[in-house]
């Protein structure tokens, strides 16, 4: 195959199915780049959503998925990213390791087709974050990109994994177990809101998404049976902490966290984590993206589950017109 057999371009609604199952098949595929996923995720950061594809002939080898805004008509921007979604972009096909070089080959012919396709669009800054299995950004980096690099953490479900967490972890959630606090399954948009305003608040932050964003994916997870929420109420049925996780046919992801801030130092957070793990195991799972390692207070955190460190990196162009437009929107800053 050469670069000459292939082509790109932005996929028509009716070709989302392919996507959908390019997504299953890849080994970069996951639950953020489902399409109905992705369309949740653009009307709630008021983004356009285009998935641009990879054919030969008529066979999608490969794809990406971009969020797209305008600035004022003049500049615009694509991401892969977007709220409680770290990564997307890049699906390829799985590598024959029988033979390396003609998979390298494959691999970046079809992120130079998409590269090419993309830019054709001209849009002022562009950054694809790729999932964890996309290591080989170097198409990118050979056409003058940039490259970065951000972590997350897994917890490996195999065995009684409880045992490797730390003693501080373990200590937590007994304590918890012994207050009475029990876990439930509650689909309450309006309640995880609310509780994660209030972490917002105690940090004199803005919340950074909308409570319909949780309906909208909840509502998503039920149709799709991708996903739930779940909460850990006391002996008189407040309830302390709310988790939402989404899964899809590789792993579960630990989607999105809140809690009363009045009981934060009562272990429930700890205790519904540690039953999420626990239910993910009987459900199947054997790993689970913990959905942070880029902070420090997170990270402290994480490590006390003994998870696996794991890297995955972006790549990203800025033109003329997006430079000029931040070196003035920094001018403007400063003079305030």
């Amino acid at each position: 195959m050469t670069a000459n057999d292939l082509e790109a371009r932005i996929l028509e609604f009716h070709e989302y199915g392919l996507w959908n199952e390019l997504a299953v098949q890849s080994p970069q595929g996951t639950i953020f780049h489902n399409s109905d996923y992705l369309q949740v995720v653009a009307d709630a950061s008021s983004s356009k959503l285009k998935i641009y594809g990879c054919f030969k002939n008529d066979e999608l080898l490969g794809g990406c998925s971009l969020f797209v805004k305008d600035w004022g008509g003049v500049v615009s921007y694509a991401v892969s990213s977007g709220p409680l979604t770290p990564y997307g972009g890049f699906l390829l096909p799985g590598p024959d390791t029988s033979k390396v070089r003609e998979s390298e080959l494959v691999q970046h012919g079809i992120i130079n087709t998409l590269c090419d396709s993309i830019r054709e669009d001209r849009y002022s800054s562009i950054t694809i974050t790729n999932s964890p299995d996309l290591a080989d950004i170097r198409p990118c980096l050979w056409r003058g990109w940039k490259g970065s690099v951000a972590y997350t953490y897994y917890i490996d479900l195999e065995g009684n994994f409880s045992e490797r967490f730390s003693k501080s972890v373990r200590r937590e959630v007994r304590k918890a177990e012994d207050t009475g606090l029990h876990i439930e399954k509650l689909n309450d948009a309006a309640t995880h809101h609310k509780l994660l305003t209030q972490v917002f608040d105690r940090q004199d932050q803005d919340t950074p998404v909308e409570e319909n964003f949780f309906t909208s994916m909840l509502g998503l997870t039920e149709r799709k049976k991708c996903g739930g929420m779940w909460v850990a109420r006391d002996e008189s049925e407040n309830i302390l902490t709310s988790r939402i996780w989404i899964w899809d046919n590789k792993r579960a992801y630990a989607w999105s966290a809140a809690s009363n801030q009045e009981f934060r130092d009562s272990g429930a957070n700890r205790l519904l984590f540690v039953s999420l793990l626990e239910e993910m195991q009987k459900m199947g799972f054997h790993q689970v993206n913990m959905m942070h390692g880029n902070t420090q207070r997170l990270s402290y955190h994480a490590a006390g589950y003994n998870p696996i460190l794991v890297p995955y990196y972006s790549v990203a162009r800025r033109d003329f017109v997006y430079n000029l437009a931040s070196t003035i929107q920094t001018a403007i800053k400063n003079r305030r």
